[in-house]
């Protein structure tokens, strides 16, 4: 769904296997959900992006603003429809 409610939260599925993950979408809420789950630990390898509506893509700037401030070096992809740079960019 497009709008959160107390039971329901926007799009982000984690797709682990011994204890590597990829992200399918990034809506708002996901690192919280991700925290709640208890799978931070969990090692992401790639994000990746169905489309570039709101709900599927508002949480990745937290994201990547949160996987910089643990100082993360390892590389992570990234895939997704043309124009998530420029909406990165456009991000505060």
């Amino acid at each position: 769904g497009a709008m959160p409610t107390p039971t329901r939260h926007l799009s982000g599925t984690l797709v682990r296997r011994e204890n590597r993950g990829v992200l399918m979408d990034c809506g708002e809420g996901t690192q919280l959900q991700l925290v709640r789950g208890g799978l931070t630990r969990v090692r992401l390898d790639a994000v990746c992006i169905t489309h570039l509506h709101g709900d599927h893509v508002y949480g990745l700037p937290g994201l990547l603003s949160t996987l910089a401030m643990l100082e993360r070096t390892a590389p992570l992809t990234v895939v997704a429809p043309a124009g998530l740079r420029a909406f990165l960019d456009a991000a505060p």
